[in-house]
């Protein structure tokens, strides 16, 4: 008896996750197609196949299933790993080239999400806050870069400096116009985005 209840618990759990990723899925591709403010968790509910109060038992509100759909995007990106491993080596330069592969592999990645984040922050003052949130996150993740690293940079630029440059090279703008605008392969970019975080914040050989 014991044994069937210790092999019960991880089936409900990996339900729960299942039926949590078919939420957020069903509500990506709503919020692309309809808007985030047009849709309603009872059409997410719907579109899901589960019942309103599942996806009110599992997320709560709209935002907090908006936030589920970033979490799966980074993490299908691999984010937060290609983070980690930066951190763990004390070369600058290689950190570098691992941010440019993390931004390649997120931008590559998100398929819809930045103009769903975009309308929904139009329409809703706390996932503008969120959002706000996130991006200041992403500030302090870019300075970690280069904590301890900042005798390593050219001289003139400290870790705040450095820091704002990854973020402006990084973004997402770029990306589109040199991929979606100028037809370049998301490696073409990692390639050139290397390279020139390089020679932008690393002493002159």
């Amino acid at each position: 008896m014991t044994e069937v209840k210790a092999h019960q618990v991880p089936l409900r759990q990996r339900q729960a996750l299942e039926t949590r990723h078919a939420i957020a899925r069903a509500a990506r591709w709503l919020f692309a197609e309809r808007g985030y403010a047009a849709t309603s968790i009872e059409v997410v509910a719907e579109e899901a196949g589960v019942a309103v109060r599942t996806v009110y038992a599992i997320f709560g509100t709209k935002k907090a299933i908006l936030g589920a759909i970033c979490e799966e995007w980074l993490a299908e990106a691999g984010v937060m790993e290609t983070v980690a491993e930066g951190l763990a080596v004390r070369d600058l330069r290689l950190r570098l080239t691992l941010v440019a592969n993390s931004s390649r592999r997120q931008w590559e990645s998100e398929r819809g999400v930045r103009a769903m984040l975009e309308g929904a922050a139009a329409s809703d003052a706390d996932v503008a806050r969120m959002i706000a949130s996130w991006k200041s996150d992403r500030a302090q993740s870019f300075r970690a870069i280069v904590l301890g690293l900042e005798g390593d940079l050219r001289s003139g630029i400290d870790g705040d400096r450095a820091a704002a440059i990854i973020r402006a090279l990084t973004s997402a703008e770029i990306y589109s116009e040199l991929v979606t605008g100028e037809g370049w392969t998301p490696a073409e970019y990692e390639q050139w985005l290397a390279g020139l975080l390089g020679d932008v914040l690393l002493p002159l050989p």
